[in-house]
């Protein structure tokens, strides 16, 4: 495994890994992060309590995510 990075947003290093994405690669926002102001739709966002371009996937049946993956007929992830 590879270093653990420092959060872009307020500069907090993890202690050890925990097993996410950002073992390997800065986060631009933790959950150490005071709340800030989402450059996509203006709202207030934090770690906790995400704005409304975050769509939750953790809730939603298997079956509805890859709809939601494939509306474009690409299955790509990447908003732009």
């Amino acid at each position: 495994m590879g270093a653990i990075l420092t959060c872009k947003g307020c500069g907090a290093t993890k202690l050890y890994p925990t097993g996410d994405p950002t073992d390997l690669f800065p986060s631009e926002h933790c959950g150490d992060c005071p709340p800030w102001i989402c450059e996509g739709c203006g709202e207030t966002c934090s770690a906790v309590a995400l704005c409304s371009c975050w769509v939750q996937l953790d809730t939603l049946l298997l079956a509805d995510v890859k709809a939601l993956f494939g509306a474009d007929g690409t299955f790509s992830v990447d908003p732009a």
